[in-house]
């Protein structure tokens, strides 16, 4: 799906870059602004709050794009219908309220589960060391089997048009359902070869740089060499980074297509 949708992917991530950078040129605008008004009031503390609460606001911001991103990228890739770049765009910034429901929600019942593993974890210590190992056992195996059977949220949120973030967390429920063990494999899978991409480049750079520092005849050529070796080492850090956020949204976007039906996705969720 990479490989056939490249060009609008690319293109949906290029969109949500350049409002990344504009995002950023703001904050800095805004910032610089602010610092120099400071400088000529006699109370700068208000300027500094200020500045403060446009960083937070900034930060929510990015955070809401990042979110609209991906949405975006999931949409695109998805393999049960054909959109547009435009038809992409305009699900990520509708399915962006939804997402930062869900991201609240899920926070909550984060602290709840948080405070409820410790009074259990309080409990099963009573029992001493084999108490404590079988429950950090059960936690781990738990937060695995969660983590699948909600696996699908962004995909059912982007693809499906769903709009209420509860009703997204019984979606992907009900479509893993049966299915947690694959999920399980094909995602430990995926990162294991994410790992190794990453692992690889790091592996190839740090091996280029150590050649080119070696083979260097003086300590200006070898200065040189390094520099050069790292702008390549960033470009291709860069490019992979692009290629990962393409693939990992594809990913999602097949494992949604795989479990859900075709009659399922012409529905429309409340």
């Amino acid at each position: 799906m990479t490989m056939q949708r490249i060009g609008s992917l690319l293109g949906v991530w290029a969109v949500y870059f350049g409002l990344q950078l504009l995002l950023v040129f703001l904050m800095f605008g805004v910032m610089g602004g602010t610092f120099m008004m400071a400088a000529g009031m006699e109370s700068p503390l208000a300027m500094g709050a200020g500045a403060i609460l446009t960083m937070i606001l900034v930060y929510v911001a990015y955070l809401l794009l990042y979110m609209a991103q991906t949405a975006s990228l999931v949409h695109n890739a998805s393999p049960v219908h054909d959109p547009s770049l435009g038809d992409s765009i305009t699900a990520g910034f509708r399915a962006m309220p939804t997402l930062l429901g869900l991201a609240l929600l899920l926070f909550v019942a984060y602290i709840v589960a948080l405070f409820a593993i410790g009074i259990v974890g309080a409990i099963f210590s009573l029992a001493g060391d084999a108490g404590s190992v079988l429950f950090l056992i059960a936690v781990f195996l738990g937060m695995i089997y969660i983590s699948c059977r909600l696996a699908l949220m962004l995909p059912v949120i982007a693809v499906d048009g769903v709009g209420n973030p509860i009703t997204a967390i019984k979606r992907s429920w009900s479509l893993t359902s049966g299915h947690v063990g694959k999920i399980f494999v094909v995602i430990l899978l995926f990162a294991v070869i994410v790992t190794l991409a990453f692992l690889a480049l790091f592996a190839l750079m740090g091996g280029s740089m150590m050649g080119l520092a070696g083979s260097a005849a003086g300590m200006d050529a070898a200065g040189a060499s390094i520099g050069a070796a790292m702008i390549v080492f960033f470009i291709g850090f860069l490019l992979l980074m692009i290629l990962m956020a393409l693939v990992s949204a594809a990913f999602m976007a097949v494992l949604h297509s795989s479990l859900v039906g075709p009659e399922a996705v012409a529905e429309t969720f409340a």
